[in-house]
């Protein structure tokens, strides 16, 4: 596997599967940041949506719901 450069922006989020396990979120720092400044975006919007781009630039949304 190619090592990604280290400014690239990685996050991998792993849902629970079962009652009382905890979501895990590993990433770097540049990834981090990322999902942070989503975050704080979609909470600032009334509708509590942001859009973000992965790698390959396809859209993915978040919404607080």
């Amino acid at each position: 596997m190619n090592e990604l450069p280290k400014e690239y922006a990685m996050v991998h989020i792993y849902a629970a599967t079962k009652a009382q396990e905890p979501i895990v979120i590993k990433g770097n720092t540049e990834g981090l940041c990322v999902l942070i400044n989503a975050l704080v975006s979609a909470i600032a919007f009334s509708d509590g949506t942001a859009e973000i781009f992965d790698g390959k630039a396809e859209l993915h949304g978040i919404s607080k719901k």
